[in-house]
């Protein structure tokens, strides 16, 4: 450091001595200017307190909504943690306290006003005057994490009021959700294993509100999976995301709905990378910035369950190994067997170690979206051989003259209806149909895959959930499309044919209608970046979307409190891909 920040580094010292612990930027620049040994210009200042904050002597976070103030005293955190993380025993003796923390600890949520009402005590009074910007550092920190809520009629993002706190939920998971949902036939699984026999309670809690404020978090038997350790969110209609810690491992379980040979791959290495990432940027509490970083320098190595999901295989040797065979339940898994949390999101063929679909996948019926995706990837001139293996000449010969025009609404149309007259309308079926059509059953991988979607939107617009106006002027743009979109985005058959039905000569208000049906359902947060994804995935691409997010400002997508008083963020031109 050079001699030059000495003495300011030497004010800030003597400020908190004399019991000052948070500056504003403003101050600080003016205690800088006023220096009577030297004074720092701005670029110097920048790497005086990103130097500090790395050397745990301030707290200073160079983001948006937290550059404007510096902590100088960092045990003001200590204060602030101890405020509402605390043990029962140390619980305020007030009623009032005690159903805050009650609730907090049993249903993991806290009231934005609840946290201002225990920083009125006389012991934490000091942080009422920064009280927004300290609840900003919760969050940037992610220990307390957003329960967003949505406006259902418009789709806009309501104030947040309420909070999770995952450091502060003891109560553990009573539900039958692993026992009933999270089991081999249906989950894959793998470990972030930590050195050490215990993990730092801090890292997974942090994971936990990362996830939340990822993904929507799953509600199962009337409760919401947010528990000591664990939680379930969903990624889709089709995934559930768990994750819960055991020991020194943090347990990572992609969850299908109906078969684990079902599972997307690109959704299992998307989900995987991200946790990563995240864990990373966790680790490295004190960086402002993420630095790549090489796997063996991370806190954990990857580990790969069995099929049983409960023997182990270090992430190294699974790749570097042909056959394996698990300890406890002497089951062969093959290097094929770990392609799904690493898949090549640019390679829309089979991997050369590619097995197919299960026993278990082929003995399943096809959700829409799977029957949808198959017949996006198959040959129209094929669909008319296809048709008399399945049994359904006539139903197609039928649907072909209600969509003269649209032979790609009639293929789903003709597969739907199969599935819905035939006992056996499962995958097996349509593998044996094929082999009799001398046509490779990797065809059906394609229900396993989604396109890489990749888009110029700016990052920070995906996860908004889109306005009235943007579905609005998005309907008239989008095509002959709304079969294929509203089946992608989940909507059922009943509702597609009724929309088609209420709307047989508007085909931009059939548009608006599939769109404003998918934004009403929350089991899935719809947001842009799943709108980018559908519209990617059944061919139509998601330029005409971007085109209309031109005209929005980013900040009447985002909550209140994130842009009161800052005015229009500086958008990102970085391309990105949707995972």
């Amino acid at each position: 450091m050079p001699n030059a920040c000495v003495p300011l580094e030497l004010e800030i010292a003597e400020m908190v001595a004399a019991g000052k612990q948070i500056l504003s930027l403003v101050e600080l620049e003016e205690l800088n200017s006023i220096s009577k040994v030297s004074v720092l210009d701005l670029e110097q200042l920048h790497d005086f307190l990103h130097f500090q904050h790395s050397l745990g002597k301030i707290i200073y976070f160079d983001t948006l909504q937290l550059r404007d103030y510096v902590i100088i005293n960092p045990l003001l955190m200590v204060e602030v943690m101890r405020s509402f993380v605390t043990d029962i025993g140390f619980w305020p003796k007030k009623r009032r306290m005690q159903v805050i923390f009650s609730r907090m600890s049993e249903s993991g949520i806290i009231h934005r006003e609840d946290l201002y009402q225990i920083w009125e005590q006389k012991d934490f009074r000091p942080i009422l005057p920064y009280k927004e910007f300290i609840f900003n550092i919760l969050i940037h920190l992610d220990i307390l994490a957003e329960q967003r809520r949505y406006d259902t009629a418009t789709g806009s993002r309501l104030p947040v009021e309420n909070f999770f706190v995952p450091c502060m939920v003891t109560e553990r998971n009573t539900t039958s959700f692993m026992e009933k949902e999270c089991t081999p036939e249906k989950a894959i699984c793998l470990a972030f294993v930590f050195k050490g026999t215990v993990i730092p309670p801090a890292l997974p809690n942090r994971l936990i509100s990362a996830c939340l404020s990822m993904w929507t978090l799953k509600q199962y038997e009337g409760r919401k999976l947010l528990f000591s350790g664990f939680i379930v969110v969903s990624f889709d209609k089709a995934h559930d995301v768990v994750v819960c810690v055991e020991g020194n491992k943090i347990l990572l379980y992609i969850v299908h709905t109906s078969s684990a040979g079902l599972i997307v791959p690109d959704v299992a290495t998307g989900v995987k990378e991200c946790l990563v990432t995240t864990m990373e940027r966790i680790s490295d509490f004190y960086q402002s910035t993420i630095h790549e970083k090489n796997i063996q320098q991370l806190p954990f190595q990857i580990e790969y369950s069995c099929s049983a999901l409960k023997c182990f295989i270090s992430e190294e040797k699974a790749l570097q190994t042909n056959v394996w065979v698990c300890n406890e339940h002497k089951l062969t898994h093959r290097v094929g067997d770990w392609v799904v949390w690493n898949q090549d999101k640019n390679n829309e063929q089979c991997d050369q170690n590619c097995q197919g679909l299960s026993d278990d996948a082929l003995s399943q019926r096809p959700s829409d979206i799977e029957l949808l995706r198959f017949s996006i990837n198959f040959e129209s001139s094929q669909m008319y051989e296809l048709v008399p293996y399945l049994e359904m000449s006539k139903e197609w010969g039928d649907i072909t003259l209600n969509y003269p025009k649209d032979i790609k609404v009639a293929k789903f149309l003709v597969l739907s209806k199969w599935k819905e007259m035939k006992d056996k309308s499962n995958f097996k079926a349509l593998a044996e149909a094929l082999t009799k059509m001398d046509i490779s059953t990797h065809v059906l991988c394609q229900v396993r895959r989604v396109r890489l979607a990749e888009t110029d939107i700016p990052l920070e617009y995906l996860d908004c959930i889109p306005t009235d106006e943007m579905l609005d002027a998005l309907a008239p743009q989008i095509g002959q499309i709304f079969f294929q979109l509203g089946a992608e985005l989940g909507l059922s058959i009943a509702n597609l044919e009724n929309i088609q039905s209420n709307n047989s000569q508007d085909l931009a208000a059939q548009n608006k209608e599939v769109l404003f049906k998918w934004r009403e359902d929350r089991t899935v947060k719809p947001t842009i970046r799943v709108l980018v994804q559908a519209l990617v995935n059944i061919g139509r691409g998601a330029y005409c979307l971007q085109e209309i997010l031109k005209n929005v400002d980013l900040n009447t997508l985002r909550r209140s409190e994130e842009v009161k008083g800052k005015g229009s963020s500086q958008k990102t031109t970085k391309k990105c891909s949707i995972s």
